[in-house]
């Protein structure tokens, strides 16, 4: 029968106040992550609610999965996993901060430029705002 303890190393079993104390930093992230997700925040609130969420998952993985208990390439393919969530997250934000002023769409919370109100500037026409529209005898009569 497999076992994935060798001879002569011990794994001891932690009590539950150990998953207790993790259990209440991950309630805790998530109450900041719904507090914070019900604020207006549009310069760093998707990088803050990516890092609690990554923050969360290595808990879970380290802990309640036991790999902070685990020795050579599991330590190694964690690490490198999570190497590679970071790059995932960090590149696609640096190219949207990064990014070229009109390459985002006037209004966006990415964009410092006005937005355009094409729906009134629709109502207001060539002749302006709340202007009446001259009629064709008043034309005939300007000319």
């Amino acid at each position: 029968m497999a076992t994935d303890t060798h001879p002569g190393e011990h794994h001891g079993h932690h009590g539950a106040g150990r998953y207790w104390v993790i259990w209440g930093a991950l309630l805790v992230l998530t109450l900041i992550t719904v507090v914070t997700g019900r604020m207006h925040m549009p310069t760093f609130g998707l990088m803050l609610a990516l890092i609690i969420a990554t923050t969360k998952g290595a808990l879970v993985a380290l802990f309640f999965m036991h790999l902070s208990e685990h020795q050579g390439l599991n330590r190694l393919f964690f690490a490198v996993s999570l190497l590679f969530v970071l790059l995932m997250l960090a590149i696609p934000l640096i190219d949207l901060g990064t990014r070229y002023r009109y390459a985002t769409p006037p209004g966006s919370q990415y964009s410092d430029m006005q937005a355009i109100d094409i729906g009134a500037n629709a109502q207001q026409g060539r002749y302006g705002g709340n202007q009446k529209k001259p009629t064709s005898q008043e034309q005939s009569e300007a000319h």
